[in-house]
């Protein structure tokens, strides 16, 4: 068994600043669906509306249409890589969240590996979306906001492969096969402790490392992380983001917790009350309570800023839609169509039903000044 390496409180509570500004209308509907909330208790302060978990397939991008970094090469298949970039390490997982254990297993820890010659192998759907739909989580990181992160690490190359019911009764032996072929001067693969692959999920790690050995590979299966002694997972980041614990939920992945995805028409409520957002459309990915809360959001352009964030239905306007809307506070144009990703650091308050739009219009005014 491994001990494991204790993972302390990582990211300070975000300071106020008097004197922000800054929105909320309304989201129009994703075209691969509905945004979906995680499952878990609600908040012990929490009088409003309760979660809502909403179907939504998974993100199905055609190849070549992903969106990803320019700096991110992105392969849908397992082809050989070229001779002048060769990978030397292979990390193998769905890594969704991408939280400080993931981190450890594509990056290395007491012996880091050169992000430059490692490649990522993870799955453009989650394994559960075609084995049990019906337990299908929402992500705590889609497809594009997971090679997003990746770039940050220096990841040059992930492979994507979509996860289908061929895949799903691959042999593991086929499986390896494959990265032998794709691989060839591999001299590191790391798996988390739990990995299983291949039908039934009959490959493990003992098996991985049998035909690590008979290829002079060295597998790396490193010790979990801890957080408050236990070890820090997916699942587990899940349910603090559905609970509302944003320090957690961020402690855990080593970062803020934030979505990403793209702009979208709204309404144009929001910029009628004096406070336009933008309305982001995500992919699948796992939402915090409903309610409103200080963030930052982060441009293409390389810049950021403050912002307040509606995560609801607009019960003032008798919506019935999940939607999440952004008031970037200081800035100024039309942001439809560009990505945009965004920090929720703070809890403020319930999202509330007012009398009128001034009631509406006024709370949002006190709302950005909490910020």
């Amino acid at each position: 068994m491994h001990q494991g390496i204790l993972c302390p409180h990582l990211l300070p509570r975000p300071r106020r600043d008097a004197g922000l500004r800054g929105p909320y209308g309304r989201a129009h509907p994703h075209p691969l669906g509905k945004l979906r909330a995680c499952q878990g208790r609600p908040l012990a302060r929490s009088r409003g509306r309760p979660r809502h978990r909403l179907p939504c397939p998974t993100s199905d991008f055609p190849p070549g249409n992903l969106p990803h970094p320019p700096h991110v090469t992105v392969a849908d298949s397992l082809q050989p890589s070229p001779p002048e970039n060769s990978i030397r390490h292979l990390a193998l997982g769905f890594f969704d969240g991408l939280h400080l254990g993931h981190r450890r297993v594509i990056l290395g820890g007491d012996s880091p590996h050169d992000p430059s010659r490692t490649a990522v192998l993870t799955f453009r759907d989650h394994p559960l979306s075609v084995l049990h739909p019906e337990k299908h989580p929402a992500l705590i990181t889609g497809l594009p906001h997971k090679l997003r992160i990746l770039e940050t690490w220096g990841i040059q190359r992930v492979v994507t492969l979509p996860f289908n019911a061929t895949r799903a009764l691959q042999a593991p032996e086929d499986f390896l096969g494959e990265l032998e072929s794709a691989f060839p001067s591999l001299k590191t693969v790391s798996v988390g402790p739990n990995w299983r692959f291949g039908k039934n999920r009959s490959g493990d790690v003992r098996l991985l490392g049998q035909w690590c050995a008979g290829r002079q590979i060295l597998l790396d299966n490193p010790a979990p992380v801890l957080f408050t002694g236990e070890r820090i997972s997916s699942s587990r980041i899940r349910s603090a983001i559905a609970a509302g614990r944003l320090d957690d939920t961020a402690a855990m992945l080593g970062r803020p917790f934030s979505l990403f995805g793209t702009v979208v028409p709204g309404d144009g409520r929001g910029t009628q009350l004096g406070f336009p957002t933008a309305n982001l459309s995500t992919s699948d990915e796992c939402l915090p309570p409903v309610g409103v809360y200080a963030g930052k959001a982060l441009l293409e352009n390389n810049t950021n800023h403050p912002c307040a964030i509606n995560i609801g239905f607009c019960p003032t306007f008798s919506g019935s839609k999940l939607s999440i809307e952004t008031h970037l506070i200081g800035f100024s144009g039309n942001l439809v169509g560009n990505s945009m990703e965004i920090q929720i650091l703070r809890w403020i308050r319930n999202e509330t039903k007012f009398e009128n739009r001034q009631s509406l219009a006024d709370q949002i005014f006190k709302d950005i000044h909490s910020i």
